[in-house]
């Protein structure tokens, strides 16, 4: 019972995970969605964080080093995940060979994680905290907005053309003290 609830956690995580199809295409193309991501952190990345282009570079090799490693982390699982699939279809699956990918997809899911840590802690070492942090709120809102034009774009009537949507909104951040006039300036006014 454990082991199967177990495996049915691992499959909620992996079906939930925000991949895109490219990331679980072995070719080495760019697909539309990461090249525009890169796009807009190289041409955003400078002025939002307020560092030189050299460590704008610097993130964006970081980050591609990592993007690599990642999905081939989630080619491994999404076989792993296959193979365990057509185990359990036999009608009497046999428990060590089910325990045994069970438990490659959790180290598989653990070495994803252990690469999203290590990329975090190169980054530490370019960004200031507060650098940190608005490049997260910046990478959270630039993900929401993929999401939303890939969900316009499944839930258009096919062959209608599709007007460009406007590329992700800065966030604005709010600075205790500060005037209405600033970014979350009349915010503490309110209180």
């Amino acid at each position: 019972m454990l082991r199967f609830m177990l495996f049915a956690a691992l499959l909620l995580v992996y079906c939930a995970a925000p991949w895109s199809a490219a990331a679980l295409d072995p070719s080495h193309r760019i697909d539309p969605i990461d090249q525009y991501q890169l796009d807009f952190k190289r041409k955003n990345l400078g002025p939002a964080l307020g560092i030189d282009q050299a460590k704008v570079e610097r993130l964006l090799q970081i980050d591609q080093k990592y993007l690599s490693q990642k999905r081939q982390t989630i080619r491994d699982a999404k076989a792993a995940l296959l193979q365990l699939q057509r185990l359990m279809q036999q009608p009497q699956p046999p428990e060590p060979e089910v325990a045994a990918i069970l438990d490659r997809m959790m180290e598989l899911r653990q070495e994803k994680l252990s690469l999203e840590q290590r990329q975090l802690k190169e980054e530490k070492h370019i960004l200031t905290p507060v650098q940190q942090a608005r490049y997260i709120l910046m990478l959270m809102n630039m993900r929401q907005q993929v999401a939303r034009e890939a969900q316009r774009m499944r839930s258009a009537p096919q062959g209608a053309p599709l007007k460009p949507q406007p590329g992700p909104r800065e966030v604005p951040v709010s600075r205790p003290g500060g005037t209405a006039s600033q970014p979350g300036g009349d915010y503490w006014q309110q209180k």
